[in-house]
C-alpha cells in the first residue's frame, strides 16, 4: 500500500494551564503547547491536517498567552518545510477550536473536511464553549467563515492507507487521521491526547 511522510509544522507557542490536559492536576502550573500543522505526502496526495491559530495579539487578547517567531510565520513554516499551500489537495480539520483553523485562506486549491457533527456543534456551542469556537454567539465571527467545506459523517477513507476516524472527545465532531507510513500506522490524535500523561496514566493508576 501507499505510505505517506509526515511533517509537523509549528506557528507558535501557547501557555496553557497545566490542568487543562491533565484534569484537576498540576494546578499553577503551565505547559508550553507548540501549535502545530501537520503536512501529509505520498501517493501523489498533499494534505494539510489542520491550519494553526490566530496572530500573537488577537490570540492572547481573546485567548492564552501566545508568542510566534518570526519563522513561525504560517507562510514562513510551510516553505521552509517545503511546502506550497497552492499545491495542497486536501485539508483535514480536524475540529473547529481556533488554535486549529486560522490561515484556512491560504490553501487556495484544497477541499476542506469536516465533520457535520463538528460544524454543527460550532455554530452555537454551549456557553463554556463558545470563546474557544469563536462562536457568533460571542459576537466574533469564526476565522473558517469563508471556508467552503464538504461535510462527513463518520469514518472515511480518503485513500489506500489514510483514514479519518471519527474520534468524539475533545470535541463532540473532532477527527483524526490514521496514516500509513513506511514506519507502521501513525495516528494524528491532536488535543484528544495532547501530553505522554493522557496516554499513561495519571499518579493513581488510574487512566486519565
Amino acid at each position: 500500500g501507499t505510505h505517506y511522510t509526515i511533517t509537523p509544522i509549528t506557528v507558535g507557542t501557547l501557555t496553557i494551564e497545566r490542568p487543562q490536559f491533565v484534569w484537576g492536576q498540576g494546578w499553577g502550573t503551565t505547559v508550553e503547547c507548540p501549535v502545530l500543522m501537520f503536512y501529509v505526502e505520498g501517493g501523489g496526495r498533499r494534505i494539510m491536517v489542520d491550519t494553526g491559530c490566530s496572530d500573537p495579539d488577537q490570540a492572547t487578547k481573546y485567548h492564552k498567552p501566545f508568542v510566534r517567531r518570526p519563522e513561525e510565520e504560517p507562510t514562513r513554516a510551510l516553505a521552509a518545510a517545503g511546502v506550497n499551500p497552492a499545491d495542497i489537495d486536501t485539508v483535514m480539520v480536524t475540529h473547529l477550536h481556533w488554535d486549529h483553523c486560522y490561515n484556512q485562506e491560504l490553501f487556495t486549491n484544497a477541499r476542506f473536511l469536516v465533520q457535520r457533527l463538528e460544524l454543527q456543534y460550532a455554530a452555537a456551542p454551549h456557553s463554556i464553549f463558545a470563546n474557544v469556537y469563536e462562536a457568533p454567539t460571542t459576537g466574533m465571527t469564526p476565522a473558517y467563515s469563508r471556508t467552503k467545506f464538504e461535510v462527513v459523517d463518520g469514518d472515511v477513507e480518503l485513500a489506500g492507507g489514510l483514514t479519518l476516524v471519527f474520534a468524539p472527545g475533545h470535541a463532540p465532531g473532532m477527527q483524526c487521521p490514521l496514516v500509513n507510513t513506511a514506519e507502521g500506522a501513525y495516528y494524528i490524535a491532536g488535543d484528544n491526547a495532547p501530553l505522554y500523561e493522557n496516554l499513561e496514566g495519571n499518579k493513581f493508576g488510574r487512566p486519565i
